[in-house]
Parts: C-alpha cells; sequence; structure tokens
C-alpha cells in the first residue's frame, strides 16, 4: 500500500487527505495546529509523525500550504523535507506559489534524487470535499503518471500540462479570471439591487445569457442569496493570488489593466474585516462602497 503524508490540513487539505484514504491509501496528517490533525484522526487518518519522519518514510508527500512563505519553509528550511527526505521520495505541491518557487524546489529535490510535482487545484472547498477538483499537474511525464491513482482519488479533471511550474501558471491565469469574474459580479448585483431588481430572477436571467459564469452562480447560490460568508476561499488568499499574477506579468512586462485594477480593489478589501471573509464577500465591500461606508 502506497504511505502518504499530507501536510496542510486546513480548509482544503484536511478534505482532501480524507478522501484519499477513503480512497485505500495509507496517509499521515501533519499540520501546525493540533484541533486540524484531531479532526483528521477522527476521520480516521493516521496522525502523530513529524515532518522529518515524513520525509523518510513516506512513498509520497503532498503539502496543501496558505503562503508561498510556508512552502519555502517546509520544503527548503533548515528542517524541511529536503533536508531529510529519502531518495525515491515523489513530492507533491497543491498550493498556489510562483513558477520560480516550484522550480527552485524541484532542482534541488532532484539534486537529492527526489521528484517534484507542482499540482495547484481549482474547485474550493466544495470540490475538495467531493474530490471533483481540478488538478493542473507540472513536471516529469513519467512522476505524473505514477500519482495519477492518487490524484484521481482527489479530483475529476487531472491534467499534465507540461514541465515544472506549468501547472501553477495554469492556476495563476485562472485566478486571474477568478479575480475579474468575482469584481464583475459584484458590480453587477450592486447595480442591480441598487436599479431595484430582484437579485434571484436577475441571477436566473444572467446565467442563461452571455453573462453567465460559475463564479456568478457560485457567489450568489452558495454565499450572497444565503447572506453568509464564511470562507470557502478567503478574500485575502484571492488578494495572493492575484498579487502572484502581477508579480508574473511585471516580470514579463505585460500590462493586465483587469488583473492591475483588481488587485488593487482586493488590496482595499484585505485591509479590512472582510479579508477573512469567502471571496463572494466582495459583494459586501462593493455595496458597501456604493453606499459611501469605509469598511476599516
Amino acid at each position: 500500500m502506497t504511505k502518504v503524508g499530507f501536510i496542510g490540513l486546513g480548509n482544503m487539505g484536511l478534505p482532501m487527505a480524507t478522501n484519499l484514504f477513503k480512497a485505500g491509501f495509507e496517509v499521515y496528517g501533519l499540520n501546525r495546529s493540533p484541533g486540524a490533525e484531531q479532526r483528521f484522526a477522527e476521520a480516521g487518518g493516521q496522525t502523530g509523525l513529524s515532518l522529518q519522519t515524513l520525509s523518510k518514510e513516506m512513498d509520497v508527500l503532498m503539502t496543501c500550504l496558505p503562503l508561498p512563505q510556508d512552502v519555502e519553509h517546509v520544503y527548503l528550511g533548515e528542517n524541511g523535507i529536503l533536508s531529510n527526505g529519502r531518495t525515491g521520495l515523489i513530492l507533491l505541491d497543491f498550493s498556489t506559489v510562483s513558477p520560480e518557487l516550484n522550480k527552485k524546489i524541484a532542482a534541488a529535490a532532484e539534486a537529492k534524487g527526489m521528484a517534484f510535482l507542482d499540482a495547484p487545484v481549482s474547485g474550493g472547498t466544495a470540490g475538495a470535499i467531493s474530490a471533483t477538483l481540478s488538478i493542473m499537474v507540472g513536471g516529469k511525464a513519467e512522476v505524473f503518471e505514477s500519482t495519477k491513482p492518487l490524484l484521481d482519488a482527489l479530483g475529476k479533471n487531472i491534467y499534465h500540462v507540461g514541465e515544472v511550474g506549468s501547472g501553477t501558471v495554469v492556476k495563476l491565469i485562472n485566478q486571474l479570471m477568478v479575480g475579474i469574474h468575482t469584481q464583475a459580479a459584484s458590480e453587477a448585483l450592486v447595480l442591480g439591487q441598487q436599479l431595484g431588481a430582484n437579485l434571484s430572477t436577475l441571477v436566473q436571467i444572467l446565467s442563461n445569457s452571455f453573462a453567465q459564469s460559475r463564479i456568478l452562480d457560485r457567489h450568489y447560490n452558495s454565499f450572497i442569496a444565503k447572506e453568509q460568508f464564511e470562507a470557502g476561499f478567503a478574500l485575502k488568499l484571492l488578494h495572493k493570488d492575484v498579487a502572484l499574477v502581477q508579480q508574473v506579468a511585471d516580470e514579463l512586462n505585460l500590462e493586465l489593466p483587469m488583473g492591475a485594477k483588481a488587485l488593487q480593489l482586493l488590496s482595499e478589501v484585505k485591509q479590512t474585516e472582510l479579508a477573512e471573509k469567502d471571496m463572494s464577500a466582495m459583494y459586501l465591500f462593493q455595496q458597501n462602497k456604493t453606499n459611501g461606508g469605509n469598511y476599516q
């Protein structure tokens, strides 16, 4: 049986790790906060091994972490994976970072006899729970094929898109559009509200017209209509991702007018209490700006 270590049992990582052991793999979870490990153990997973032990004893080690600095520390830190990992260990990172960091980790891993795949995901917590994620993978084709049974336990749309860093390129493009679509949906719904439109009817019509988007459907039906904004994917994380997009664009001397505006607005909302809320709460931010308010 394949032994899998899963580092990062947050909103995405916990259901992903859970789906792996439900599929029959031996899975050991590790998280900074013990509460998440306890929830994983209660669901049936294994815990209690350190990062160093996981690096030495697993067949595959997976990470799903919120920030690039977390990823760099876990892989390249003094007591990290690459300092302790065994030859032949396969590494998969589901986090959204930069292609440059992917390549840096991959080169260091190869020098130690390990293999690295960048495998960012899309589909949010709902996709993580239902094992319907889209997973875009960069790295050697033969390594990808060897991990395909694991990935199939996590998602329904699994793509090998090229060399290391390619998966992240696709994910960042996805996040650029998510950021823009989130703002477009927020503006449209606030405008409709101000003009007296019934939002339920408006969304139904838009969803059957050229204005349709999965973001509009998600944000309205799962969050705005229910008036609940507990984070499936927090605005602060969307800000992080769109900032990474802008960083890559700047390196290419490429202008992204809509992306830049989305980043500006996300930078504003990041300074407010809404930063911890779901990205659909951009609607609340837009609504408040329209009404002359000021979140702090």
